[in-house]
């Protein structure tokens, strides 16, 4: 791994799982998290519960954090929002936080500013305002807005690093975002929690990696079954309902190989996967369908693209 100062010196786009897992809690994946970082801009997309200290395990450079992009509002994707402002304010960042996201992101960055606003008076208080300014502790909401749902517009654009953002769709929760990172010739694209839809195909086309959602719909049935059978009424249920709103590994094989999409990396794992064989079950049929380069994301696993 790089020195933190020489990750954002040099002209590759990286980008770093920091959570591949979904809402249901373990051992080995935490919640939704990407990190990007090109042309000396250190971005995260999404910040679930546990995410934040990947971050720290691999030395990113916190302090160069300029802006955090949230794909909805569900709680395994801005849980650690709190915890990624403070923590890079207090390592050195020197300007307030951008977070980008679907209409509502005020509510969300009002709510964790309220909630870390004594913390961040302990702070000052014990360490000098020098030390740590009170506005860079400070973020800036900044909702995005999608006329044309078929379309994506440009939401960030420094050094030579764009993102644009586009409509998935994750009923009943709209807006709601991935995202299109380009740099020097290189597409990386995060579906966000979604359906596969023409819209989306046409927004991941030609993308060097996928970072796509996909939960296994035969594991939650099974497990939807036995919560029955102990008369967990309500957790088999959910167990069903969220089938309605994510793909499968198949079919994100097909939004891949429809999309001409170079490499497919697998995130949002659900449920839980404990051992290799099972992330085999997970992962069966995809190969079928989808010829290049697929796997199951990782926790800390990192990606790297040279200029074209």
């Amino acid at each position: 791994m790089l020195s933190k100062k020489n990750l954002l010196k040099d002209d590759k786009l990286r980008a770093f799982i920091l959570g591949s897992g979904g809402p249901m809690n373990n051992d080995q994946r935490v919640a939704s998290s990407i990190a990007i970082i090109g042309g000396g801009e250190l971005i995260l997309f999404d910040v679930g519960p546990g995410s934040y200290r990947n971050l720290d395990i691999l030395r990113l450079p916190s302090e160069s954090l300029s802006a955090i992009f949230l794909t909805h509002f569900h709680s395994d994707h801005i849980g650690d929002l709190g915890e990624a402002n403070m923590l890079s304010w207090v390592n050195g960042r020197n300007q307030p936080l951008e977070v980008c996201g679907p209409e509502g992101v005020q509510q969300v960055v009002s709510g964790f500013e309220t909630a870390y606003k004594l913390d961040t008076g302990y702070r000052i208080a014990h360490h000098g305002k020098e030390v740590l300014n009170l506005e860079n502790s400070k973020m800036m909401s900044k909702p995005i807005s999608i006329d044309n749902p078929d379309e994506r517009i440009l939401c960030f654009d420094k050094n030579g690093l764009k993102v644009y953002a586009f409509e998935v769709s994750h009923p009943p929760i709209a807006p709601a975002f991935g995202y299109r990172i380009e740099y020097k010739g290189n597409v990386i694209v995060i579906t966000g929690d979604t359906i596969k839809t023409d819209n989306l195909v046409k927004h991941c086309m030609d993308a060097d990696i996928l970072f796509s959602e996909a939960i296994s719909y035969t594991m939650l049935n099974n497990i939807s079954m036995g919560a029955k059978k102990q008369h967990l009424v309500r957790f088999a249920k959910i167990m069903k309902d969220i089938q309605d709103y994510h793909m499968e590994p198949v079919v994100a094989a097909q939004l891949a190989k429809e999309a001409n999409v170079k490499r497919l990396v697998i995130v949002h794992v659900t449920p839980p996967l404990l051992n290799e064989k099972i992330e085999a079950l997970y992962l069966k049929g995809v190969g079928n369908i989808y010829e290049g380069k697929f796997e199951l994301g990782k926790d800390r696993m990192t990606f790297k693209l040279d200029p074209k």
